[in-house]
């Protein structure tokens, strides 16, 4: 299922010809990413960003395109020659303004263009981290090792136990209102628990 949902979003967006359909599609993915963030959903969260970083790479190829469109180009007649322009309204250049983007974001996307196939397909899957724009341009340094994951349960688990108060009340309370398979399970575990915080 995954899979499918990454496939066919890699194929919607090369096949938008648009800076406009593009960023549409961008703000959308960057919605769903904040909003699996907030639902503690770090596998969509992770999708999102991916599709997000997606699109934002091919807003840098339209927007390098744009910039490579005739009249960015000098006078295409040569030296001398007339240069004529078009009254065609739809062929005025849009603005960053108008298309709702920074020059920040234009200058990053473009640059995230220019990345090689290869080298950003590697960077979006790298397992286990989310995808960005600015880690992927940005140069190569070492990454920080990843936390283990149960040094982080644990560290979760004390930093609950403060939160709720638990170190304020006796353990003779909480075995009281255990069951007796509680009960049992907790004096089983507490020699061990004794040995190894020694």
């Amino acid at each position: 299922m995954q899979m499918i949902r990454y496939e066919a979003a890699r194929q919607a967006i090369a096949e938008y010809k648009t800076v406009d359909e593009v960023k549409d599609f961008r703000d959308k993915a960057l919605a769903i990413e904040a909003y699996a963030k907030q639902a503690n959903d770090y596998e969509l969260e992770r999708d999102a960003a991916i599709a997000r970083v997606r699109a934002e790479r091919r807003c840098g190829e339209l927007l390098a395109d744009m910039n490579k469109a005739p009249g960015a180009r000098g006078n295409p007649g040569g030296q001398g020659a007339a240069i004529v322009r078009s009254h065609d309204t739809t062929a005025q250049t849009r603005t960053l303004s108008d298309l709702g983007i920074t020059k920040d974001q234009s200058s990053k996307w473009q640059r995230l263009a220019a990345v090689p196939e290869a080298e950003f397909e590697a960077a979006i899957s790298q397992p286990g981290s989310k995808p960005s724009t600015t880690h992927i341009i940005s140069p190569k340094q070492e990454q920080p090792k990843r936390m283990d994951s149960l040094a982080l349960w644990f560290w979760g688990r004390l930093i609950d136990m403060e939160r709720n108060q638990l170190f304020e009340r006796s353990v003779d309370s909480l075995m009281g209102e255990m069951t007796d398979a509680m009960r049992q399970d907790a004096e089983r575990l507490f020699p061990k628990l004794k040995r190894w915080l020694q």
